[in-house]
């Protein structure tokens, strides 16, 4: 499983889990981060070096959880201009240490891999939960989001006007944390 440390990156979605930063410190045994999409560096990013191994430049850059937000404080606070650049996906100001290049924020967010199940319905790691109403009637979904209001779990249903449900999705969710953060 992976799991982005800032709101939702990866286009093709259209709902949102948001986990607690807890399942890090819970799966810390197992669990790895890297300050990058680790998925991103198929097609995403650039690398300095395209001839390294996609692999071995993974297991590089790998940190140990929940120790890699020490690594990611220092790189919002020296290379973005604020919190809010990173978790807008803005780029940073200035680039980073370990050589990727591009603009997808996918080259600075944080991803989080834990090599096991994380059961959705978990009550100490879920933080919130984030559909489209229109499909919020989905027999399943809907059993979430009944699980979720009994469990005390947000849950932000959401129209998207546009069509865009990924584009409305993140900004939800970024609308969310910024109400936690601030």
């Amino acid at each position: 499983m992976f799991f982005y440390v800032a709101p939702f990156r990866y286009p093709s979605t259209s709902c949102g889990l948001l986990f607690s930063r807890r399942l890090e410190a819970a799966y810390a045994e197992h669990g790895v981060a890297t300050p990058f999409d680790s998925g991103g560096l198929v097609s995403k990013v650039q690398r300095a070096d395209p001839d390294e191994d996609v692999c071995a430049f993974l297991a590089r850059h790998e940190l140990p959880v929940p120790e890699h937000r020490a690594y990611l404080r220092g790189s919002i606070q020296f290379l973005f201009g604020s919190a809010a650049d990173y978790v807008h996906g803005r780029a940073p100001a200035l680039a980073g240490l370990i050589g990727l290049t591009g603009t997808d924020p996918r080259c600075w967010t944080h991803d989080v891999r834990i090599p096991e199940s994380v059961p959705v319905r978990s009550v100490p790691y879920l933080e919130a939960v984030f559909v489209p109403r229109a499909r919020a009637v989905n027999p399943e979904i809907a059993s979430l989001l009944e699980w979720c209001i009994r469990e005390a779990k947000e849950v932000r249903t959401f129209d998207a006007p546009t069509g865009d449900d990924f584009r409305t999705l993140q900004q939800e969710c970024i609308r969310y944390i910024e109400e936690k953060l601030y």
